[in-house]
């Protein structure tokens, strides 16, 4: 009798520590659901990008670009000038300013001419 009544609490004990971890793993199934949720959200807000900021962006490429094709192409006695200049010191902007280079374009000068060579 002792023993039946052993078996039993046993049996008993297991059922609920089964009932506890049963609760514990969809308690977990739950948090790892949410966990994924805010991760998906959390990413879906670094790229959201508000459409006005896309326009505004986008308005300013096509002025670039417009202002860009309407300058004509330097010369090559741009480019000797330029040489020229940035061998004597001239600085960027005037290289931008004298020989009608793109920023760009003056600074490449500057470095294959440097001062003095």
């Amino acid at each position: 009798m002792w023993l039946e009544i052993g078996i039993g609490l046993l049996l008993a004990l297991a059922l609920a520590q089964a009932a506890a971890l049963l609760s514990l793993w969809r308690q977990s199934q739950r948090l790892q659901q949410r966990i994924e949720r805010m991760a998906q959200d959390a990413v879906r807000s670094f790229t959201d990008v508000p459409t006005s900021m896309l326009v505004a962006a986008l308005g300013r490429v096509e002025r670039q670009i417009r202002h860009a094709e309407q300058q004509p192409p330097p010369t090559r006695q741009s480019y000797e000038l330029a040489q020229q200049l940035a061998r004597e010191g001239a600085d960027l902007d005037q290289l931008v300013n004298r020989c009608g280079l793109s920023r760009d374009e003056a600074r490449l000068v500057m470095q294959m001419h440097p001062a003095g060579s």
